[in-house]
């Protein structure tokens, strides 16, 4: 039985490494007919949105297939999941058919506005039509964009990890050359880097530290019997919405300089459009102000979608369990939503702390900004690596058990 398990979770591992090959190889195919010699167009604004790409599984500097990444895909489900909590729309009572392909064509809209901002300012080779290098390019990272979306649910059907197996790979692979390429620019001297080196150990240990804090609620379980109630409990995470938001927030805060680029191509002789985008360049306060803002309401948000007050309150309705003193149903869940929220002010400030205050060191040089994000980056690492583990244990779980009666064939 052990073997068999085993070999569950080794078949698991190497469907998930049979795909990130894939990845890597689909992050090589560069798109025809650009230099990819010529990175000037990197620069300024473009800095940060291939900054960000490289987070959600994204590579602009290979101007390869994979260059916008699930970034779309990301925010089309943050978006969606925002819009879901109003009850005028009504759109958390559609069909999952129906809100698959909603959110499906949102992602489609968001990847077009992406991959026209990124296609008008790539440096095309001269001689061709650069109509119909523009369209092919456009629909080749659209492409792209839903190929690994569909990578994604092969991963998470077949592998482990899911998107966040693709994402780690992404961050991996391009986190320390953008790290080692700022400390050069900037001449980091070898005691700042030490510095730096302990800082970023303190950072994780408190990551570990709070990912694994968890308030423990006592639950009376009717079919279990008293002797054992001390160990039934419902627990609720310190950061009820993990490093999701850190990852979302770069996703979303790149859709307007996205639009804006759109907007300065198709309408260049309009002044204002270039003083937005210098307004929401790295480094300015309407930039930063706005990621902050955007960082603490996603940690409320999703810390509401990882626990649905309503949905626990219900599952533990048909199966026959509540919570000491407090009646099961509406009582319950509203119980439990008061708690969340609580955990979820919480959790945002920490996510701040974390990873939005050491952004404002950016106002001061935006050379900063890859240095600035180790601790968020250290924050997302940490959530991944423990929902994989959770995951691998999840599937190895039975190895824990043994038979009462050991039959021997």
């Amino acid at each position: 039985m052990k073997k068999k398990l085993t070999s569950v979770v080794v078949k698991r591992v190497m469907w998930t490494i049979s795909f990130l090959f894939i990845y890597v190889l689909g992050s090589r195919l560069t798109l025809p007919f650009v230099n990819v010699n010529d990175t000037s167009f990197l620069g300024g604004t473009a800095a940060f949105l291939a900054f960000s790409t490289s987070i959600t599984g994204g590579n602009l500097r290979s101007l390869s297939l994979f260059s916008v990444g699930l970034s779309p895909w990301m925010s089309a489900m943050i978006l969606w999941q925002m819009f879901s909590m109003s009850k005028k729309l009504g759109l958390g009572s559609l069909p999952l058919e129906v809100q698959d392909r909603r959110k499906m064509i949102l992602t489609f809209v968001i990847a077009l506005i992406q991959a026209l901002a990124i296609t008008l300012n790539l440096p095309i080779q001269s001689g061709v039509n650069y109509g119909l290098v523009l369209t092919m390019n456009v629909l080749l990272l659209i492409a792209g964009t839903f190929f690994l979306v569909w990578l994604s649910d092969l991963n998470s059907l077949f592998g482990v990890g899911g998107s966040l197996v693709i994402l780690m790979s992404s961050m991996v692979s391009s986190m320390p050359q953008n790290i080692l390429k700022s400390i050069k620019e900037l001449q980091v001297g070898p005691l700042l880097i030490v510095a730096l080196l302990l800082l970023s150990m303190v950072f994780l240990a408190i990551a570990v530290r709070v990912q694994r804090a968890r308030y423990r609620i006592l639950v009376n379980k009717i079919m279990i019997h008293n002797r054992f109630k001390r160990y039934s409990y419902l627990d609720i995470l310190l950061n009820p919405a993990g490093g999701m938001p850190f990852m979302y927030a770069m996703s979303l805060v790149s859709i307007p300089q996205y639009s804006l680029l759109l907007l300065q191509m198709v309408l260049p002789k309009e002044s204002w459009i270039g003083e937005w985008i210098s307004r929401f360049a790295i480094g300015q306060p309407i930039w930063v102000f706005t990621y902050i803002v955007v960082l603490f309401i996603l940690g409320i948000a999703f810390a509401f979608v990882n626990m649905n007050s309503e949905e626990i309150a219900e599952r533990m309705k048909k199966s026959g369990e509540y919570i000491y003193n407090i009646y099961p149903g509406e009582d319950t869940s509203r119980y439990l939503g008061k708690l969340i929220f609580r955990f979820a002010i919480i959790g945002s400030i920490y996510i701040v702390f974390m990873a939005g205050f050491p952004m404002l060191i950016v106002l001061y040089d935006p050379r900063y900004m890859q240095l600035s994000m180790l601790s968020g980056l250290f924050l997302i690492f940490n959530g991944m690596v423990f929902n994989i583990k959770e995951e691998i244990d999840a599937l190895t779980l039975n190895e824990n058990y043994r038979p009462l009666l050991e039959i021997d064939s």
